[in-house]
């Protein structure tokens, strides 16, 4: 279902396990929030992009079919909701810091930094059992206004 900018907004598809897909829904997730008119700037919806991207490699990559992508936008909130049915619970890892303060370890590293990136660009994050406990959901939440309607003051 796809409201207005007066009520909720909400999407919901099914991803296949192919890591070459991320790319459309990448776009078709880009091309969903400029239909939605949200407000704030380009990076606003890059970070929702990108954030939602970092979840979803997570599941293709580590998870079980199937997989759900949900975004929804209710007053000034977006939540986008990624689940599969893996078993394993995704971990933000912590880079370990030396003495002097500078993280230590390999910043070249392809993997490990996604829950990382998704706490970085979200307001809040979380993982949570799913239908009868053989799924689970990760989430996170962006503050993300509409902008002003004519009239509005």
């Amino acid at each position: 279902m796809i409201g207005t900018p007066d009520g909720p907004q909400t999407v919901c598809w099914d991803i296949p396990m192919d890591p070459a897909i991320l790319a459309d829904v990448r776009g078709r997730l880009r091309r969903t929030l400029t239909e939605w008119h949200l407000g704030g700037s380009r990076d606003l919806a890059d970070d929702i992009v990108l954030a939602a991207s970092e979840v979803l490699s997570n599941a293709v990559l580590y998870g079980l079919p199937p997989i759900k992508l949900t975004v929804r936008v209710s007053d000034d909130m977006l939540c986008a909701e990624v689940t599969d049915h893996g078993r394993g619970r995704p971990e933000r890892k912590t880079p370990m810091i030396d003495h002097a303060g500078v993280p230590d370890g390999d910043d070249d590293t392809e993997h490990g930094r996604g829950l990382a990136i998704v706490e970085a660009l979200s307001d809040e994050w979380g993982v949570q059992p799913a239908g009868d406990g053989a799924a689970k959901t990760v989430w996170f939440r962006k503050k993300c206004p509409f902008p002003a309607k004519p009239g509005d003051h």
